[in-house]
Protein backbone atom coordinates (compact mmCIF):
# COMPACT_ATOMS: atom_id res chain seq x y z
CA UNK A 1 0.00 0.00 0.00
CA UNK A 2 1.55 3.21 -0.91
CA UNK A 3 0.27 6.53 1.05
CA UNK A 4 -0.46 9.76 -0.40
CA UNK A 5 -0.33 12.46 2.83
CA UNK A 6 -1.50 15.93 2.21
CA UNK A 7 -1.70 18.72 4.64
CA UNK A 8 -3.35 21.98 4.09
CA UNK A 9 -2.78 25.65 5.34
CA UNK A 10 -6.50 27.47 4.37
CA UNK A 11 -6.65 31.04 3.86
CA UNK A 12 -9.88 31.23 6.11
CA UNK A 13 -9.53 28.59 8.61
CA UNK A 14 -13.49 29.21 9.38
CA UNK A 15 -14.22 27.08 6.24
CA UNK A 16 -12.18 23.85 7.79
CA UNK A 17 -15.47 21.60 7.95
CA UNK A 18 -16.54 22.84 4.62
CA UNK A 19 -13.19 22.08 2.70
CA UNK A 20 -13.08 18.73 4.56
CA UNK A 21 -16.72 17.79 3.31
CA UNK A 22 -15.85 19.09 -0.38
CA UNK A 23 -12.76 17.20 -0.32
CA UNK A 24 -14.26 13.81 0.67
CA UNK A 25 -16.82 14.52 -2.05
CA UNK A 26 -14.24 15.23 -4.62
CA UNK A 27 -11.32 12.29 -3.86
CA UNK A 28 -14.17 9.88 -3.24
CA UNK A 29 -14.72 8.65 -6.68
CA UNK A 30 -10.88 9.00 -7.68
CA UNK A 31 -9.67 5.77 -9.73
CA UNK A 32 -7.99 3.73 -8.42
CA UNK A 33 -8.01 4.88 -4.92
CA UNK A 34 -8.45 2.28 -2.45
CA UNK A 35 -8.00 4.68 1.19
CA UNK A 36 -9.56 8.03 2.01
CA UNK A 37 -9.16 9.53 5.27
CA UNK A 38 -10.26 13.29 5.54
CA UNK A 39 -9.01 15.23 9.19
CA UNK A 40 -9.45 18.31 11.04
CA UNK A 41 -7.05 19.48 13.92
CA UNK A 42 -7.57 17.33 16.84
CA UNK A 43 -5.79 20.01 19.49
CA UNK A 44 -4.24 23.54 19.22
CA UNK A 45 -0.70 22.44 18.23
CA UNK A 46 -1.86 20.79 15.13
CA UNK A 47 -4.64 24.23 14.46
CA UNK A 48 -1.32 26.29 15.14
CA UNK A 49 -0.52 24.33 11.77
CA UNK A 50 -2.29 22.92 9.08
CA UNK A 51 -6.14 22.90 8.75
CA UNK A 52 -7.33 19.79 6.78
CA UNK A 53 -5.31 16.43 6.24
CA UNK A 54 -6.05 14.11 3.53
CA UNK A 55 -4.41 10.64 3.22
CA UNK A 56 -5.47 8.40 -0.03
CA UNK A 57 -3.92 4.63 -0.75
CA UNK A 58 -3.43 2.82 -3.24
CA UNK A 59 -1.98 -0.24 -4.18
CA UNK A 60 1.02 0.36 -6.20
CA UNK A 61 3.03 3.75 -6.58
CA UNK A 62 2.19 3.73 -10.51
CA UNK A 63 -1.76 3.62 -9.20
CA UNK A 64 -0.95 6.77 -7.47
CA UNK A 65 0.57 8.27 -10.02
CA UNK A 66 -2.20 7.46 -12.39
CA UNK A 67 -4.44 9.14 -9.96
CA UNK A 68 -2.60 12.05 -9.44
CA UNK A 69 -2.18 12.95 -13.39
CA UNK A 70 -5.84 12.22 -13.67
CA UNK A 71 -8.41 15.26 -14.80
CA UNK A 72 -10.20 14.28 -11.53
CA UNK A 73 -7.96 15.28 -9.09
CA UNK A 74 -6.58 18.39 -11.13
CA UNK A 75 -9.91 19.36 -10.70
CA UNK A 76 -9.51 18.87 -7.04
CA UNK A 77 -6.95 20.90 -6.69
CA UNK A 78 -7.92 23.90 -9.46
CA UNK A 79 -11.23 24.24 -9.39
CA UNK A 80 -12.64 22.83 -6.10
CA UNK A 81 -9.60 24.18 -4.15
CA UNK A 82 -7.87 26.65 -5.93
CA UNK A 83 -7.69 30.26 -3.83
CA UNK A 84 -8.59 28.45 -0.43
CA UNK A 85 -5.21 27.22 0.61
CA UNK A 86 -1.96 28.95 1.36
CA UNK A 87 0.32 26.02 1.59
CA UNK A 88 -0.23 22.66 0.62
CA UNK A 89 2.22 19.89 1.65
CA UNK A 90 2.49 16.11 -0.04
CA UNK A 91 4.49 13.46 0.74
CA UNK A 92 4.10 10.01 -0.20
CA UNK A 93 4.84 6.60 1.93
CA UNK A 94 4.87 2.86 1.19
CA UNK A 95 3.04 1.87 4.13
CA UNK A 96 4.97 -1.62 5.95
CA UNK A 97 1.83 -2.53 8.49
Amino acid sequence: MVERIMLFRLVDTSSRDEIAALTLKSLSNLRLLEELSVGLPADDASAKSWDVSVVMGFSTQEELEIALASPAFGNYLQRDMEGRYEVLKAWSFTRLA
